[in-house]
């Protein structure tokens, strides 16, 4: 056989994404596979990785709603500034989802996307093997999944923060039996067809991750949520259950992470942190002050896509994937509290596949400058005008005749005008939208609001990082 390339890998990859059809049959049965886990336990041995290797890794399980990557980030950011007992700095894993720009950005070693050539080693090792036994493979997040636990154990790391994908109970990351500590980020309403359409329903899912013996935290949450939290915690047998709230000595410690919900987020990937670091001899009074580790980690942490500020020319691009009702409103509420600074501002939306104008509302009603976009825009997450999307963007999750209908775009844009009496803008790509940014703003001081999915911010960002290359 031929070398293959990591071009190769991305084309074989994307093989595995389920069609519009598929998802909307899932959602259509109202619940997510009840064999989940077994069958991800099938597809792991297949795959040549054991079991027994899984289990030796030291993970930290973080699922939630609203800032869990952004969490598992700062975890990870804060253990790489310790040097553990036996004197070295530990080797960290950090699997996530989405990706922005580069599906190697979903599987990170010391704050890395993996290189594409050991990318693209490991990948074949596990495609091969799964060739063994017919041609069948797991879907495009299981597949990820198996590829990160295989590369973290070539890599020979020493922690793993692991961010569940959907939910918790059935969630292809929760196969692990054994994690250091699980935690829980702020709960909301999202994936109703799988999750439920309650929050109770939602937080029984995500309690999925507790494990009989080890302690699991959360960060404060409505008494609903907790109810259900706590009742499934009691069940599991966690030898632990600790509700973190918002840590004092953050007041003066300025995160990398921009949004003062990010607080929040910071408390709990404190008191995670710290309980691995118990388990390698380091065991820090945080009662006391917050040791300087911690505060440089917090500080010099990057998760892009959220939250983000880039300046590039006259236009600063303000970048958030907020894609649900609570995140949105957040979304709104960090736009608005940006100092004024700028002649003209812009709006750049979309939501492909959840209720997109009732979150356009949502957005809407926490913008407190609204009405002062000079234009709106509303695009489809395909990247290039001409070329459609990037390879590493592609996307079939969506049937692609009704994405270039353009029936959601125009959707929002009647949506917009019932709630400002301001006509929008429709176009189909995103290379389309910034050039409408560009061409309006000419040399003016202005400011654009990017969001609704993070799969829009990153392909403004591909497009972006195009224009300055």
């Amino acid at each position: 056989m031929s070398a293959r390339s990591y071009t190769d890998s991305i084309s074989d990859l994307n093989s595995l994404q389920s069609n519009a059809a598929t998802i909307n049959a899932l959602r259509a049965s109202g619940k997510m596979n009840q064999n989940a886990i077994g069958e991800m336990r099938d597809w792991v041995a297949k795959a040549g990785v054991a079991q027994s290797d899984i289990d030796e890794l030291k993970v930290i399980h973080i699922a939630g709603t609203k800032g869990k990557g952004s969490t598992a980030a700062m975890v990870a950011s804060i253990l790489s500034n310790y040097r553990l007992a036996y004197g070295k700095t530990p080797r960290i894993g950090l699997y996530t989802s989405p990706h922005l720009k580069s599906v190697r950005e979903r599987i990170q070693i010391d704050g890395e996307p993996l290189p594409k050539e050991e990318w693209t080693e490991y990948f074949y090792d596990v495609w091969d093997t799964l060739d063994k036994h017919g041609s069948a493979k797991p879907v495009y997040f299981r597949f990820l999944t198996i590829l990160a636990f295989h590369a973290f154990r070539q890599e020979c790391v020493d922690v793993v923060v692991l961010e569940c994908g959907v939910g918790g109970e059935h969630d292809s990351t929760n196969i692990i039996s054994e994690p250091v500590v699980s935690g829980i980020t702020s709960l909301g309403i999202d994936h109703v067809h799988v999750l439920g359409r309650t929050i109770e329903e939602i937080a029984w899912h995500k309690a999925g991750i507790f494990k009989k013996d080890c302690p699991a935290f959360t960060v404060e949450q409505g008494e609903k949520a907790m109810d259900v939290l706590r009742t499934r915690a009691q069940a599991i047998g966690v030898s632990s259950f600790e509700v973190i709230p918002v840590t004092p000595a953050l007041s003066s410690v300025k995160l990398g992470l921009n949004g003062d919900f990010q607080r929040s987020n910071a408390s709990l990937a404190i008191a995670l942190a710290n309980e691995y670091l118990k388990t390698q001899g380091v065991d820090e009074n945080l009662s006391v002050r917050l040791p300087e580790e911690f505060i440089t980690g917090l500080e010099q942490v990057k998760w892009p896509g959220r939250c983000e500020r880039r300046q590039i020319d006259n236009v600063e691009w303000c970048l958030d994937g907020g894609h649900t009702s609570e995140s949105l409103a957040l979304t709104g509420e960090w736009y608005g509290s940006i100092p004024e600074s700028v002649n003209r501002h812009y709006l750049i939306f979309n939501q492909q596949s959840r209720d997109s104008t009732a979150l356009l509302q949502d957005l809407h009603d926490s913008l407190p400058n609204h009405s002062e976009f000079r234009k709106v825009i509303f695009c489809t997450n395909k990247t290039y005008q001409v070329s459609g999307y990037s390879s590493e963007l592609t996307s079939i999750n969506n049937a692609s005749d009704a994405v270039d209908a353009l029936d959601v775009q125009r959707a929002l844009a009647r949506k917009w005008h019932d709630m400002t009496d301001q006509e929008a803008i429709v176009v189909t790509s995103i290379e389309e939208a910034l050039n409408v940014v560009r061409d309006d703003c000419g040399r003016h001081a202005s400011r654009c609001l990017v969001t609704g999915s993070l799969h829009l911010v990153g392909g403004v960002m591909t497009v972006l990082d195009d224009k300055q290359t």
